[in-house]
């Protein structure tokens, strides 16, 4: 990952990453991804989008592990 000068990753690159995770996930409701791409995209500090990166990985491990799947969620939702 390409750096500043000040060492801090480039926002862009922290955005597209955490972008790729939650997209066209299944582990993650249309309401979670929307939430997601709001929060992703409204952010400004490069430490808070690394560590909910970081975060990411314990997460999506833990709902494969527990079998949560999204359909759960979206049964009730119009496309």
């Amino acid at each position: 990952m390409k750096t500043h000068v000040t060492g801090q990753p480039i926002l862009g690159e922290l955005r597209h990453a955490l972008s790729a995770v939650f997209f066209g996930n299944p582990l993650f409701s249309p309401q979670e991804q929307l939430l997601a791409n709001h929060y992703i995209h409204e952010c400004e500090d490069a430490r808070q989008l690394t560590g909910w990166l970081r975060n990411m990985s314990a997460a999506v491990a833990h709902r494969l592990c527990t079998g949560h799947c999204s359909t759960h969620s979206v049964a009730g939702h119009v496309v």
